[in-house]
């Protein structure tokens, strides 16, 4: 090994794919710099031929002390500045070059974000009270993502996607589910069962009332409605008729004894019982079940009815209610076998040891906790962090020291 291979070995190197690692930009020469003070980020035109030369090198590595591409210094009011701490190709408040913000359109349902440097427009749904999926069916920008997939039945679901004549569009689909009609309703339509709906029973427009030789006093908790798509008796809303006596007795009948289907003796359905052991609750959110409170989970019932792992739940952590405390800045709550803790997001630390500002550390982009707290960049030289390194380059570069 010659003098020179030997010498490289004892320096640390940062290879250029390690810098552009999750960019979503082309190639560029790790020549390419701009001014630490901010500059102006270009993709480099050979990229194919700076794709075949990214190769590990033996060339002797010094500390390098300009922004690489696509990095710059973009100072802005009120925030902490770190040399070569913006990446220009993908901040969304300084996209290409220092301050060029990358501006919303939320009248026009678009916004944009930084891709390689550029602001790219995309739509956005504003979910302020309902649920949009909003496209640019037309292809111009002038009238932004003028289409909701969701409702538009010249385009449901999908642009260009149209529904047959009378079918609306609801959720990205034309018409109503299978079983399901659609009859009027306000200024629009709705999907309506025809063997339950009261209203538009057995057809649209059909609304069950009491015949004139009705039950006078009808029998407890019942009503006249649809039922298998007639007007007859049936009970109401979440009462059962579970010993099936409305259809022999008529007006004699002792209605709809039961209140719901989630005691021990009707436990999901009418009749099933629960054994001596079981409960009847629900399980993940599905049923009411018969089962045994929780103990084919290891986890705990708490007051509140629910099966939690006190081992992991953070709001339920060692014990049943016990909230961890809220995370702060750059912070995730977390609990582990029992035991809160206030974990810091990936790439940011806790460096100064004070829970009360958080994880204030940037590991990517700080010089003097680079990648690690206390791990420092020679700052006198400045040598700036990047990505969580300090910046190496070979000693041929300018900006090499």
């Amino acid at each position: 090994m010659s003098v020179r291979n030997w010498r490289a070995l004892l320096v640390p190197t940062v290879l250029v794919a390690a810098l552009w690692s999750g960019c979503s930009v082309e190639p560029v020469r790790l020549g390419e710099m701009v001014d630490g003070g901010g500059g102006t980020f270009v993709a480099s035109p050979d990229a194919a031929t700076d794709a075949a030369a990214d190769v590990v090198s033996d060339e002797l590595m010094c500390i390098g002390t300009l922004c690489p591409v696509p990095y710059a210094t973009c100072v802005a009011p009120g925030k902490v500045v770190h040399k070569c701490g913006t990446d220009l190709s993908r901040d969304s408040e300084n996209c290409g070059t220092c301050g060029n913000a990358c501006v919303e359109y939320l009248p026009l349902n678009m916004k944009s974000r930084c891709v390689a440097g550029r602001c790219e427009l995309e739509c956005v749904n504003r979910n302020d009270f309902i649920v949009t999926d909003n496209r640019d069916c037309n292809n111009l920008v002038d009238d932004g993502c003028e289409v909701d997939v969701r409702t538009s039945a010249e385009n449901c679901g999908a642009c260009g996607n149209v529904c047959a004549a009378g079918q609306s569009c609801r959720n990205g689909k034309c018409g109503c589910p299978s079983g399901k009609i659609e009859c009027p309703f306000g200024l629009g339509t709705i999907c309506v069962d025809p063997q339950t709906d009261d209203y538009n029973c057995g057809a649209c427009g059909n609304a069950c009332a009491p015949p004139q030789d009705a039950c006078s006093p009808m029998p407890p908790e019942t009503k006249y409605g649809c039922v298998a798509g007639k007007c007859a008796m049936k009970c109401n809303s979440r009462r059962y008729d579970c010993n099936d006596d409305i259809g022999t007795n008529g007006c004699a009948s002792d209605g709809c004894e039961v209140g719901g289907l989630n005691d021990r003796d009707n436990c999901g359905g009418c009749g099933i019982k629960c054994k001596s052991s079981e409960q009847c609750m629900l399980v993940n959110g599905d049923g009411p079940f018969c089962t045994i409170p929780c103990g084919d989970t290891g986890m705990t019932l708490c007051p509140d009815g629910k099966c939690v792992d006190l081992l992991s739940a953070i709001d339920s952590c060692g014990f049943c209610s016990n909230a961890c405390p809220e995370a702060g800045p750059n912070q995730v709550r977390a609990c582990h076998k029992g035991v809160c803790a206030l974990e810091c997001e990936e790439g940011f630390a806790d460096c100064n040891a004070d829970q009360s500002d958080g994880c204030e550390t940037n590991l990517r982009s700080h010089p003097n906790h680079c990648g690690a707290c206390g791990n420092g960049c020679n700052v006198a030289l400045g040598q700036p962090c990047v990505e969580g390194k300090c910046l190496m380059t070979t000693c041929d570069e300018p900006g090499a020291r």
